[in-house]
């Protein structure tokens, strides 16, 4: 018994309209996890290049899941609706990117968006056919896949702190009175890429000189202090850990100590 035309529209109806719904939910969803894995303190340069990194590995799978829902029900007409789909979620992506300020520089990203958009939909419903009853254990593995993904990139990030101080040297007359620890607020703290010495992170001290850096990615960097008193600059190279294997140890860098004049010795 087959079933009316009219049922069969409507139910390839409902189908794209899943495939339109859960794509640009895909997209909302995989956008807001990658701005969650950016700490604040990244610099312009670092947050663009993190975003464009997670929209490169993302998106396609997005596109290939609206593309298995759109032929998952139409082997027919499926093929020919999905890359309209995928082209329109490619859309919501590039506004996306541009209304949050993440586009970078580079002035053809739109014309990479669209094209994927459109051939990983494609590739999804010409697979959907050839799954039969299987496209919705595929799309739950595809979700499934990009949760551990995101759960392991985020074990991949780690924190490091500490406090820049200074030694100061009080005298009277020539001699040396006291010599004191002292945090130094206001300090210019930069992590840098231990390679190309590229400014990836950047903050500055509190009051009580201390300073932190979050979400940044395990491995090897040059943390850069300058000065606020005399513009010198110190560096040092520093490892970022995980988190769960005990985190990156506390670090305290020294400035050169400067001099202060008390005055007479005996007034």
């Amino acid at each position: 018994m087959t079933r009316p035309p009219a049922q069969e529209d409507s139910g390839a109806v409902i189908v794209l309209l899943i495939a339109v719904m859960g794509g640009v939910i895909g997209v909302l969803a995989t956008l807001m996890a990658s701005m969650a894995l950016i700490g604040a303190q990244a610099t312009e340069a670092e947050r663009l290049s993190r975003v464009a990194s997670y929209v490169m590995w993302t998106q396609p799978f997005v596109y290939i899941i609206s593309g298995l829902l759109a032929g998952a029900r139409d082997s027919r007409w499926g093929p020919v609706r999905a890359p309209v789909i995928g082209l329109f979620l490619a859309a919501v992506c590039w506004m996306l990117l541009r209304q949050r300020h993440l586009l970078a520089s580079e002035p053809n990203i739109l014309a990479h968006l669209l094209p994927a958009g459109a051939l990983f939909s494609l590739f999804g419903a010409m697979v959907a056919p050839l799954l039969r009853g299987r496209v919705g254990s595929v799309v739950t593995g595809i979700v499934m896949l990009g949760v551990v993904a995101y759960i392991l990139a985020y074990l991949n990030l780690g924190a490091i702190s500490g406090q820049v101080t200074r030694e100061l040297i009080t005298r009277a007359e020539g001699m040396t009175m006291r010599m004191d620890t002292v945090p130094v607020p206001g300090a210019p703290v930069a992590l840098l890429d231990a390679d190309d010495r590229e400014t990836l992170y950047t903050a500055q001290t509190h009051d009580n000189g201390r300073y932190m850096f979050t979400k940044v990615p395990i491995g090897e960097y040059l943390l850069r202090v300058q000065d606020p008193a005399t513009g010198a600059v110190v560096s040092d190279r520093t490892r970022v850990d995980r988190a769960i294997s005990g985190g990156t140890a506390w670090e305290t860098v020294a400035l050169p100590s400067i001099t202060r004049d008390s005055g007479p010795l005996f007034e």
